[in-house]
């Protein structure tokens, strides 16, 4: 199926670029014998859902060239990306009639220049594609075509003179785009619209070609039975899909605070135990499974109607709302279903892990934020359960209710305390050996976790190999 201009509805400008660029393409023959060197490589960058890919699709149906496509979709597997693209260089060098390589959203396996997002396989994919743009001869019979959503994340390496050489911004649309693109939605459907496109363009600044069209539709679904679609439905439609495909503000401190703390957490108990867990961006999340029962337990104890949701996973749906409460099954001491007996290392691993949200903090952001305080009453509750449950020594065991009716005495008191400070002082070093071997690959975690809010473990295990792996730390 052909594409052509006509199927670009706004963008006048963009559209006048790119014709200038066919032209020059189609005649290249001419503009070599002028001794001009032609583009190898072009890249379509701006927000999504603005048309990038259509663009290029144009560019193909109008120069008539043959397009090679890359697959990326499978952005783990570095390696056969990395043979898709000798595959179609070599193809597209071996071709008869002109062609086009075309890789779409080249910046989800590139490394991130911005967010410090730098992998193995990000390497690998782009030392292969630099290799492989060097090798085109400048006056020979095909291109290399991308698009990006964020053009600021690409290596600096990739975009410069004599690789991608033609840069073309497709943006969100201005005012008369806009109406040019809702003409052609709302001249699609039989439906009348109460508000004409010029005053709903008026409506709609941010908005992408895809929003405009989910707009569209939207109001669509919703007309009436006589098919007709009111300013007040509009009005509410508008602001439903006011936050669809816009822009998402830059990531907030309080996430990357939230991230490093929780990835801290992580790789200190991943250090310990193999267990299934979740890795997600809300308050105070352990994320190991088992770990997340002891915690829970004695957390729970001491304040019972305002625990700590710590991210189990048992029966949950991935697709889950991360902001939704879970009814988490956690493990008791002695639980009749698993089993399972919790022993003193269990206990200071749990305590261990609590404390590595506050080393990250402490080691990977160079300062410590407010909102550890949840992680340090847990500490304390889980300390305080060791007491209870006469992993101290029977000299040192404390019972609450036996307190409340027979008050130990103050010696006592001050030796518990003291044995517990003393675990909280070792149990905050171990967090930190083990967070200072990890720094590297925490700070590589966070944009990840602030961009997807939740991993689970299948997911975070080859992001975490593609990182090199937790480094395990000897603390025996």
């Amino acid at each position: 199926m052909k594409n052509t201009f006509d199927d670009i509805a706004g963008y006048a400008r963009e559209k006048e670029e790119l014709q200038k660029l066919c032209e020059i393409i189609n005649n290249r023959r001419s503009y070599l014998e002028k001794g001009a060197k032609l583009p190898k490589g072009i890249i379509f960058y701006g927000e999504t859902g603005t048309g990038k890919t259509l663009f290029a699709k144009v560019l193909a149906s109008a120069c008539s060239l043959k397009v090679l496509t890359i697959d990326a979709k499978n952005f783990s597997d570095g390696r056969a990306i990395s043979k898709q693209i000798r595959k179609a260089f070599a193809a597209a060098a071996r071709s008869k009639e002109p062609a086009m390589i075309f890789f779409d959203e080249i910046d989800k396996v590139l490394p991130n220049a911005v967010d410090d997002y730098d992998t193995d396989t990000s390497r690998a994919i782009l030392t292969q594609l630099l290799t492989s743009i060097d090798g085109m001869d400048s006056s020979g019979n095909f291109i290399f075509v991308a698009t990006c959503n964020r053009y600021a994340s690409l290596p600096e390496s990739i975009v410069r003179s004599g690789r991608i050489d033609k840069k073309i911004h497709i943006g969100n649309p201005d005012y008369a785009s806009r109406i040019d693109i809702l003409q052609r939605y709302m001249g699609k459907t039989s439906c009348r619209f109460e508000i004409a496109p010029e005053e709903l363009a008026k409506l709609t600044p941010g908005f992408s070609c895809a929003a405009l069209e989910t707009l569209v539709n939207e109001c669509v679904l919703h007309s009436d039975e006589n098919m007709f679609v009111s300013e007040q439905l509009i009005r509410y439609t508008i602001l439903e899909n006011k936050t669809e495909d816009i822009p998402r503000p830059s990531p907030t401190q309080a996430d990357i605070a939230n991230a490093c703390r929780n990835i801290g957490c992580f790789v200190v108990a991943k250090n310990f135990d193999d267990g299934d867990y979740l890795l997600r961006l809300g308050d105070d999340t352990v994320c190991n499974l088992y770990f997340n029962g002891l915690i829970a337990e004695h957390d729970d104890y001491y304040d019972n109607e305002d625990g700590i949701d710590f991210g189990a996973v048992e029966d949950r749906d991935e697709n889950d709302d991360d902001d939704e409460d879970d009814d988490d099954d956690c493990y008791d001491d002695e639980d009749e279903e698993t089993g399972f007996y919790f022993t003193k290392s269990d206990y200071l691993h749990a305590i261990c892990a609590l404390m590595g949200g506050i080393a990250a903090e402490e080691i990977v952001l160079n300062k410590t934020y407010d909102n550890i305080g949840r992680l340090l009453y847990s500490a304390d509750a889980v300390m305080t359960g060791m007491s209870y449950n006469g992993l101290l020594g029977s000299e040192l065991r404390y019972s609450i209710p036996r307190a409340q009716n027979l008050p130990y005495m103050s010696q006592r008191i001050d030796a518990i305390n003291a044995a517990l400070d003393k675990i909280a002082f070792e149990c905050l070093q171990t967090a930190r050996n083990i967070v200072e071997a990890n720094a590297s690959l925490i700070k590589r975690l966070i944009p990840i976790l602030v961009q997807k809010r939740s991993v689970f473990k299948t997911d975070c295990e080859e992001i975490v190999a593609s990182l090199g792996g937790v480094v395990k730390v000897d603390v025996e």
